[in-house]
């Protein structure tokens, strides 16, 4: 049951990817750490992130974003239902990801992906 007076939160929503594992030897074709018994954590970031918080501490939360229909905005809509009511705003181009690949609790690479944000402004006729 939700508690608390009810939050607004407007802002980015992105999907934030953590690849967790052991690294104890490295490529043999590169110098790099091998990336054993690798899980995945996924958790909305951006203020998506904030207003899950928030509603885990029982607050009703409502967040205003831009969410599409790509696979990555789909993984935050189901993180963020039923727990934060959202309201979508148009989403051009893919949302944006944020990977980071850990190797025993030491961030080792981020990878980055769908530049995705709100459509700019209308052309105005005769600006």
């Amino acid at each position: 049951m939700s508690t608390g007076t009810p939050l607004l939160v407007v802002g980015d929503a992105l999907l934030d990817r953590d690849l967790v594992g052991t690294a104890e030897r490295l490529a043999p074709d590169a110098p790099v750490p091998v990336l054993d018994d690798c899980r995945e954590q996924l958790r909305p970031g951006g203020a998506a992130l904030a207003a899950y918080l928030a509603a885990r501490s029982g607050r009703p939360v409502t967040l205003v974003a831009a969410l599409g229909t790509d696979p990555a905005s789909l993984q935050v809509r189901a993180l963020l239902e039923p727990s934060v009511t959202l309201v979508p705003l148009p989403l051009d181009g893919p949302l944006a990801e944020k990977t980071r690949v850990l190797a025993g609790g030491r961030p080792v690479v981020r990878l980055d992906r769908g530049p995705g944000g709100p459509p700019g402004p209308p052309d105005t006729p005769g600006a």
